[in-house]
Parts: structure tokens; sequence; C-alpha cells
């Protein structure tokens, strides 16, 4: 934009070029995501607490909104906002949740890209699991213990096969047994893994080294008991309300991805922290493991507990590469936000 210029223009993506630039590459997302983590830990994030609206009820129909801040060598800013109900899949035949990112230049403000963030929030959310099991599972995990066959559901399997090479079997449990079928037989030969349908969540917690539940279950209706799980095993918590407080203490560890997690109203670790079940300090952030602040797993006999409820810096680290590839490749429309300004 020369001095003369004072047009605003950014460029538009819809789903199939975000996936065309590489939105629904695993590897990828994982590398971004390790990274955003390091840096958050150095201080070049910001990521304050997401707000987020309900109506119809807190586990029903809802609104989040993730702003943030990435700097580093990457300095970039933006939103992602995520509108989710719960009812889509069932009665529209459509996805629970759909989301829209904006990317800001940090330096101006201008915004640089409106994208579909659809996919890269599903991407990103199955790859912080697999971050997490990459410093926090065993080296040999064989078995994950897999309870929902939904999207996220799938992109937390992509993420684990690509970080535990030993990963070989996969017990699932959904309440729909046609739908975890069809998951089984489609990911099982998408990955060659032995997926093996169960006919009880305990059926697909016990033995298994690495557990990933990812449900709707509201705090009212926690199910994983502590003697389901396998001494040794990584337990991930996206779904927030899966295990109970008796799991949760059974842990020899609590990791999270960001301490602010601590006050969202009906997370297990807010209502463990209120009821003084644990303390904050007790609680180690993701990012402080990877920069090497702190230990990761410390015994194939600890029962680790991680807990990431999903931060903007996630989404936006992953939908500026796609930004940048989408620049270089040509790809995506070019709009206009103005061509002069009705005020300075």
């Amino acid at each position: 934009m020369s001095a003369a210029d004072r047009s605003v223009r950014f460029l538009y993506l819809t789903q199939e070029e975000v996936i065309a630039c590489g939105g629904l590459d695993m590897e990828q997302t994982l590398a971004a995501v390790e990274k955003v983590f390091r840096l958050l830990d150095e201080g070049e994030c910001i990521e304050p607490q997401a707000p987020i609206i309900h109506w119809n009820g807190i586990h029903r129909r809802r609104i989040s909104m993730h702003p943030a801040y990435i700097g580093g060598d990457v300095q970039v800013a933006g939103i992602k906002w995520i509108p989710s109900n719960p009812e889509n899949p069932i009665k529209r035949n459509m996805p629970r949740s759909n989301a829209l990112t904006i990317l800001s230049d940090p330096e101006t403000g201008f915004p640089l890209a409106v994208m579909d963030g659809t996919a890269i929030s599903a991407m990103r959310t199955g790859a912080v699991v697999g971050v997490g099991a990459r410093y926090l599972a065993r080296e040999d995990a064989r078995v994950a213990g897999l309870i929902g066959a939904g999207v996220i559901q799938r992109t937390q399997l992509m993420a684990l096969h690509a970080v535990l090479p030993s990963l070989e079997r996969v017990q699932l449990y959904d309440m729909a047994p046609d739908k975890a079928r069809a998951f089984a037989e489609e990911m099982g030969a998408q990955l060659g893994l032995d997926i093996e349908p169960v006919d009880s969540a305990r059926a697909a917690v016990e033995g298994a080294d690495v557990v990933a539940p990812a449900t709707n279950v509201g705090p009212e209706d926690r199910y994983i008991r502590p003697e389901w799980i396998k001494e040794g095993a990584y337990l991930a918590n996206v779904s927030v309300n899966d295990y109970t407080i008796a799991a949760v203490q059974a842990c020899d560890r609590v990791v999270v991805d960001n301490r602010k997690q601590l006050t969202v109203p009906t997370a297990i670790l807010t209502d463990m922290v209120e009821e003084g079940l644990i303390r904050p300090e007790e609680i180690t952030e993701l990012g402080a493991i990877i920069t090497g602040r702190e230990p990761g797993r410390r015994s194939p006999r600890e029962r680790i507990f991680f807990s990431p409820l999903g931060m903007g810096i996630e989404d936006l680290i992953n939908a500026h590469r796609v930004y940048l590839e989408a620049r270089r490749r040509g790809i995506g429309r070019e709009l206009e936000l103005w061509h002069e300004p009705v005020w300075t």
C-alpha cells in the first residue's frame, strides 16, 4: 500500500482453498502447534480467556471467541469465531461447529485474511492431544482407548498415529454402534490401524496406554473411573467432563495448555481448584515441558492427565501458515474492505 493508496484489501479463503493450502496436513499442524506452545512459554504470545455465550442451556448452543496475538518470527494477530450446536448433525446433516478466522497485521491492525476456520479448528484440537502425547505418553504406547466417533476423534487419532510409532490397536466406543463401525472401517484403512469397536466406555479405557474421549458429556455425567485406568496411561481431556474427579485425583501429574483455563465454568479442573482438591501450582503447563523448564514424563508408571481446553494461538498459527501458502500459490480471492476510508 503506497502513501497515495489508502485502500485496504485482504485475502478470502473458502474451506476448500484452506484444505488445498495444507489445512488438513497433520504433520504441519503438529509442528505449528508445538511451535506456538514454545512461543507462549517464552512470552511471545497473548492469549486472553476466551469469551463465550450460551443459550438453550450451557451445553447446547454457543459461540466462543478466541482473540490472540503471536509474536516471535510469526507476527500475526487475529480471532477465531466458532459457533456450535450439537443438534446440527442430527437435525440438519451439518457440522456441529463452524469457524471463521480473521488474521490481522499487528503493525497496522488491518486485515490480512478472512478464512474458513472449521477444518483448522478440528485439526489443531487433535494436534494438541498429539503434541501432549509426544511429551507425556509412554514411548512404547501400543493401545489407544477412544470414546466418541465424531470429527474431533478423527483428528485426535490422526495426531496420535503421527506421534506414537508403536501405536497399533484402538479400542473405540460410541453410543451409536453403527457410527463406531463406520469410523473403525474408514480410519483403520486410512491409518493402517486395528480399530476394534467395543460395547462400553469401560472396555475402551481398560488396558489402554492412551485414553482420548471426545464427547458432549456435561459435569453431571462424568463417567471415567480410576479403576479403569492403566498404570502409566496418558489421559487426554479435550471434551472437558469425561473423567470423574476421582480419576483425576488418581493421576500422578496434571498438565494443561494454559492455567487460565482454571477459571472456565463447569470444567473439571476449575471445580477441583474451587473445592480445594488441587492447587494451581501443582499443575504444569505443556509449554514449560516443551521448552525444558519442566520435565516431561518422569516414569513409565506415571498416570498423566492432560487437559487442553484450546487456545486461539493454535488456530492463528495454522491459519497464518495456510495464508502464506495461499499467497505463495495465488489461491483465494482478494476483497476490498474500503477503497478510501470515510474518516481518518
